[in-house]
């Protein structure tokens, strides 16, 4: 089973989150809820990592979720920008459905049940620990 850092679900959201900050660097001064969008942006793949280093899947999930909450405001804070003018359809639309297919991404990972190997390995410990006690 591959660590979490292989996943394809993270690399989408740190491709995406970079072509954020690249078009709030490049990109005109008006775009609005510039800080927000930023945030929300770098958070999705931070939480994806952080969850998978979760030792249970309802701790993982719980940041998963935090992920496609952050993935669908940066589709919010885009769209506010789109319908005001400020980037254009084609950045839009490319940053919006990419973000989709994350949220969709984790929706599926929420579902599997994947636990990361190094959980795997600490639960065994621990289970191994209380085993010796009794």
């Amino acid at each position: 089973m591959p660590p979490y850092r292989d996943l394809d679900v993270l690399d989408a959201a740190d491709l995406v989150a970079d072509d954020i900050n690249r078009l709030l660097d490049a990109g005109p001064r008006h775009l609005i809820h510039r800080g927000q969008l930023r945030d929300c942006a770098g958070s999705i793949g931070a939480n994806i990592a952080e969850g998978m280093t979760r030792r249970t899947l309802e701790g993982r999930n719980s940041c998963l979720d935090t992920s496609r909450g952050e993935a669908n405001e940066a589709i919010r804070h885009l769209r506010a920008n789109y319908k005001s003018d400020r980037i254009p359809a084609a950045t839009f639309f490319s940053l919006r459905n990419r973000l989709v297919t994350i949220d969709k991404m984790l929706v599926r990972l929420q579902r599997s049940r994947f636990v990361p190997p190094a959980a795997t390995a600490r639960d065994d410990i621990q289970r191994h620990r209380r085993s010796r006690k009794r």
